[in-house]
């Protein structure tokens, strides 16, 4: 009877999933397609939620879920956040019932944070406080929290200028090292792809190397760090994915190890697996707890094999792309999160089923090949890999039309790099092989 209640509770209430623009210049040709919009909206749309989309413009494959009810075209972040505010409080007017705003990217996250008390006049916010933000908003703030409650972190270093950044480099003897933005999500914006090449971080092999690397990305982004590289394989990143209320740290969680990410070595998660780590939960509750967090997290460790021990990486203030591997093995972190900030009971969640495996089929593969040139993965293990219960970032019996409007886009594009690079003269036959090649992943 309590089930039905809540069920009919969570009918009369929606969900307000924003989602940002990265690059101002997107059209229909090239869609966005945001893993954890999709996700989200999923989530919560199979319970009954009612989920609103709210995105600057209609060029993002994820809006077409079956479970995305309403899209609402809004003012760009970037552009005008007061802008962006009024059209949020406006929109709320305009539909009955409890509304939980919930960030789909680090940018609408810090975004909500930064605009929270004009916000919650129309919304419950399912995102951390300004508060919590003020402690963890970037890697900075991230490691003086890890100081201060004994959580291990990498040898890292942020200049503030040229002239720091010589004065440190001239004490660096263990290169090489890696500069990386204070905020990562900076690094997704179209202005800065020249920066990035699309990596989370620039491998720098030399003094000299470091200093005209720095100044050539700090032209761009002056927020820079430079920070060791753990060595070891993507298996020794162990992310602990969670949920904390106001009451309890963490509500619910679960943990997963990475198994590979393209670009390879610095790049974003395309495969991993469910696992328990006691570790990781030890390190992240003590972090969650210091920072009186709310909300979502995802908080990423790497194995260090010369400490022999776990050293933090980052804190994602919000739901990250692997969300749905929480949903597979037993967490279902959405669900959880928007149950308790509409106010149902909500009992703990913290056992799960470890081997589920989360794949982003296109990126995957990607991954699978550089590494084979690499001689460091071959077909075969890369297969075998990929066996046991998965879950697929896009693809959904329930929810077909994002996977195909993104595998079709897809397959097009191989097609065509395909023909370009050989000069195809028999094209269906390059067609039914890499067809074959892409739904033999799949299935």
């Amino acid at each position: 009877m309590d089930g039905l209640c809540d069920k009919d509770a969570m009918k009369k209430t929606m969900a307000v999933v924003i989602s940002h623009e990265s690059d101002a210049s997107r059209t229909a040709k090239d869609p966005s397609n945001s893993i954890i919009a999709l996700t989200l909206t999923r989530a919560l749309g199979r319970v009954g939620v009612k989920v609103v989309r709210v995105h600057p413009n209609l060029f993002e494959d994820s809006l077409s879920s079956r479970y995305c009810q309403a899209i609402e075209v809004s003012p760009d972040l970037y552009q005008s956040e007061s802008d962006l505010t009024y059209f949020l409080i406006e929109l709320g007017s305009r539909y009955p019932g409890k509304k939980v705003l919930i960030p789909a990217s680090d940018d609408c996250s810090q975004y909500i944070a930064r605009n929270a008390e004009a916000l919650c006049s129309a919304y419950t916010l399912l995102n951390p406080s300004a508060a919590a933000m003020e402690r963890v908003g970037d890697k900075r703030r991230q490691y003086e929290l890890a100081t201060e409650v004994g959580v291990p972190i990498p040898e890292t270093y942020f200049p503030e200028n040229d002239q720091e950044l010589i004065q440190i480099a001239d004490h660096l003897n263990d290169f090489p090292y890696i500069i990386k933005p204070l905020e990562a999500q900076k690094w997704r914006l179209s202005q800065y792809a020249n920066v990035s090449g699309g990596q989370k971080a620039i491998t720098v092999n030399n003094r000299d190397e470091l200093i005209e690397e720095y100044r050539r990305i700090s032209a761009d982004d002056s927020n820079l760090m430079v920070q060791e590289i753990i060595t070891g394989k993507d298996e020794h990143l162990i992310t602990f994915l969670g949920y904390c209320s106001t009451q309890q740290k963490p509500l619910a969680h679960c943990i997963r190890s990475k198994l590979r990410q393209s670009p390879v070595d610095f790049g974003y998660c395309t495969a991993t697996v469910s696992c328990h780590n006691d570790v990781v939960e030890k390190y992240s509750r003590r972090l969650l707890r210091q920072s009186n967090y709310t909300g979502i997290v995802g908080i990423e460790f790497k194995f260090d094999p010369h400490t022999n021990d776990y050293k933090l990486i980052e804190i994602n203030t919000r739901p990250v792309n692997t969300t749905g591997i929480a949903i597979g093995c037993g967490v279902n972190l959405p669900v959880i999160a928007y149950r308790d900030a509409i106010g149902l009971q909500q009992e703990p969640v913290t056992d799960w089923e470890d081997g589920v495996i989360w794949l982003r089929l296109s990126s995957d593969f990607a991954a699978a090949r550089e590494l084979r040139l690499r001689g460091r993965l071959t077909f075969p293990e890369w297969f075998k890999s990929l066996r046991g219960k998965r879950v697929h970032a896009i693809f959904a019996v329930d929810d077909p039309v994002p996977f195909i409007r993104f595998y079709a886009r897809y397959i097009w594009h191989q097609l065509g790099k395909l023909a370009l690079g050989r000069r195809v003269r028999s094209f269906p036959h390059y067609t039914r092989r890499l067809l074959q090649r892409v739904t033999t992943s799949i299935f």
